[in-house]
């Protein structure tokens, strides 16, 4: 199953914030979720799932996910059109900031709890991430094939014909943030995966080099604030649980797909 994931990204190993925390075999039936903790798991052995799959994949090698984001961010700031030099030092404080961010949590509760219970506990993050975004991508790609100088409505009508946000709860759903349907998108950049969103110096960096809109999953207010002060770009803020579903469902259809697997999505599951 793990290898299924990593084959539909192209990856040979699992990132640092994706972990098979508890193996099995002969799965059949399983409980899926974006947030899935202890209460979850024992819910799924109560009613006799044998793999509980999660998105959010909190473990203690997230202490190091400082690496794996300043290696990401990088990379697509670069991809982008952002100078080399730019990218470094934008992403430069990062990596200690996370490791920082994630030293004190306590990351192994569920995982005990899903070892004890001998329950098959599995956590794909960037995988799903990059799944969605490449989605996202897809349709915004159609945009810019099909009309020379889209506007930021042409961008969100093409979002919306995702089945995930389709059916987003309401107060959920993808939002123009900064801009509004007529503002012109000029180069649009995705960001769902990377294990964290940019903060402020890496989104400065990318209107320098030209980026005209933001297609993410969150967006901090402050950034948000500064975005709106700036008046250079847009943001198009697609909403967490949706956005991260995208992926997960892709997943679970490619297992059932593959083998005799059923499956249940609760945990903010769209």
């Amino acid at each position: 199953m793990v290898k299924i994931a990593l084959d539909l990204v192209g990856y040979d190993d699992l990132p640092i914030d994706s972990q098979l925390t508890v193996p099995g075999e002969n799965i059949t039936k399983v409980l899926a979720g974006i947030d899935m903790g202890t209460a979850e798991i024992m819910l799924a052995k109560q009613l006799g799932y044998d793999c509980v799959f999660r998105h959010h994949n909190l473990t203690p090698k997230m202490g190091h996910l400082g690496q794996l984001v300043c290696e990401d961010h990088y990379k697509k700031m670069v991809k982008n059109g952002v100078p080399t030099n730019v990218a470094q030092k934008a992403v430069a404080a990062r990596k200690q900031e996370v490791e920082i961010m994630f030293h004190g949590n306590n990351f192994e509760g569920p995982a005990q709890t899903a070892k004890l219970l001998n329950m098959p506990f599995v956590g794909l993050h960037t995988p799903a991430d990059l799944l969605g975004e490449r989605t996202v991508e897809a349709k915004i790609a159609e945009v810019y094939a099909a009309k020379e100088n889209p506007t930021v409505g042409d961008l969100f009508d093409a979002i919306m014909t995702i089945p995930e946000f389709e059916r987003a709860p309401e107060g959920q759903r993808p939002v123009i943030w900064v801009g509004d349907r007529d503002s012109y998108a000029g180069k649009a950049v995705v960001e769902f995966s990377g294990g964290l969103a940019p903060e402020w110096e890496e989104v400065k960096a990318y209107i320098d080099a030209g980026v005209g809109t933001f297609i993410s999953m969150h967006m901090d207010g402050s950034i948000v604030k500064k975005l709106r002060e700036d008046n250079r770009a847009n943001a198009i803020i697609c909403g967490h649980m949706a956005s991260d579903s995208i992926g997960m469902n892709i997943i679970l259809e490619a297992w059932k797909k593959a083998g005799n697997i059923e499956y249940t999505c609760i945990g903010g599951m769209v």
